[in-house]
């Protein structure tokens, strides 16, 4: 039988302009004294604390966001000092979760969390996940041709999971789109509808792309296949 009790927690939070998805990698780099703390206090315990998205649009000082929004957690993988005292840190996505109120007595921000997953999926969607891999790979060639393989690091493709709920999360974390967007998918507990919103918008990128690609390429060549016309 499943254990359906809530995980509450209480984690330090990192208000940021992104959107953290679980297993998406995501670097960062530490300056402010007061994360500087939060570094400090996580690696001396369990190496995790809450990336939260926060709208660029909000004042900086704005920092409290309301109960109920949706963030993620995150451990920290790699920390590499540097001699003044920041850090360039990599960090891994772990879980989601709804932040219920704020905690105080740091100079950072800790809150109560409650974990949360998606809902017990009740359809095969092998088919959607062969789909959105062969479309995203698609993209990546697309890409690669437009930048002419100048940035192979950006081209560089993840390990895609075969898991759906997964495998959306990896996608989007990875694509150029909305901020918006991205919170709205990482907050939704239905997977086969997340996939499938995530396979729209990568149908769109996907042609949008081999058409830039495919112009790009003729105007590399002058439009003569890479051929000086003769005058």
């Amino acid at each position: 039988m499943t254990d359906l009790t809530p995980i509450i927690r209480i984690i330090p939070i990192f208000p940021l302009a992104h959107v953290q998805f679980p297993g998406a990698l995501t670097p960062l780099h530490i300056f402010e004294p007061r994360y500087r703390k939060l570094l400090k206090d996580v690696m001396e315990n369990d190496k995790v604390f809450g990336i939260i998205y926060r709208d660029e649009e909000i004042p900086v000082e704005s920092e409290l966001l309301p109960a109920g929004s949706v963030g993620c957690t995150v451990e920290v993988a790699v920390v590499q000092g540097l001699p003044d005292g920041r850090s360039n840190i990599l960090c891994v996505g772990e879980r989601r979760y709804h932040l219920l109120g704020y905690v105080e007595g740091s100079p950072y921000l800790r809150a109560e969390v409650e974990f949360f997953d998606d809902e017990p999926a009740s359809e095969d969607l092998s088919g959607e996940v062969a789909h959105a891999k062969d479309l995203f790979q698609r993209w990546l060639i697309a890409n690669r041709k437009l930048k002419d393989d100048s940035d192979r690091e950006s081209g560089e493709a993840p390990e895609l999971p075969d898991d759906a709920q997964a495998l959306a999360f990896i996608i989007t974390a990875y694509l150029d789109i909305e901020a918006k967007v991205k919170q709205r998918l990482l907050e939704m507990i239905d997977t086969a509808a997340r996939l499938r919103q995530v396979i729209e918008i990568l149908e769109k990128l996907t042609n949008e792309y081999e058409r830039k690609a495919a112009v790009h390429q003729i105007a590399r060549t002058n439009g003569h296949c890479g051929k000086t016309p003769k005058m």
